[in-house]
């Protein structure tokens, strides 16, 4: 995976978090709040996507021991990959009209509401582990890229969210969507 490739997905992850650090920075947070949130979302968009890569790799060597599958299950495993790539970007893009994300930000940002937060703005990392490990691209640099992308944009999200306002939050995940579907069709071949 290149380093434009990396930063492209780290991005398009980060995307969900900043969206909902929009809505929620209208709570106008203090400095050390914000610098506690973004690092524990950090951590969670890399725990997320190693926990996702070790899992599919697990499976993968399931089924090749099960079916007893060698080389051509590579290619398989690679467009499954990009195919979940593909339906998390389309998931975020119709995200936006379906209203799932209301009141996104109606608890403590602290304790078990960052967890919970936490968790659910990072979701989409354990899956684009799952597809990085099934396509082979993943690396601790990449989990670490990602991981910081996530937590800088959170912050940037939680700083500026009460100038910006609920608008470009939407916004900013509908076009991570968009990108995660170019990344999904570009490591099918397709572009």
């Amino acid at each position: 995976m290149s380093l434009l490739e990396t930063l492209t997905l780290a991005i398009a992850l980060g995307t969900d978090a900043f969206s909902v650090a929009i809505v929620c920075g209208v709570q106008q947070f203090k400095t050390k709040s914000i610098i506690q949130i973004s690092l524990i979302i950090a951590a969670f968009h890399i725990i997320m996507p190693l926990t996702g890569f070790y899992g599919g790799r697990f499976i993968q060597d399931l089924l090749i021991s099960i079916f007893n599958l060698k080389g051509s299950i590579d290619r398989v495993f690679n467009i499954i990959g990009a195919g979940l790539l593909l339906l998390i970007g389309i998931y975020m893009v119709l995200e936006k009209w379906l209203d799932t994300r209301d009141d996104i930000c109606n608890f403590k940002l602290s304790g078990w509401g960052m967890i919970v937060l936490a968790f659910s703005v990072s979701i989409d990392s354990l899956s684009i582990g799952i597809s990085l490990g099934m396509l082979g691209d993943i690396t601790l640099l990449v989990v670490l890229v990602i991981g910081s992308t996530a937590g800088l944009m959170m912050g940037t999200g939680l700083y500026f969210g009460s100038k910006l306002g609920h608008f470009l939050g939407e916004e900013a995940q509908f076009l991570g969507g968009i990108v995660l579907i170019f990344l999904g069709l570009h490591f099918a071949g397709f572009i």
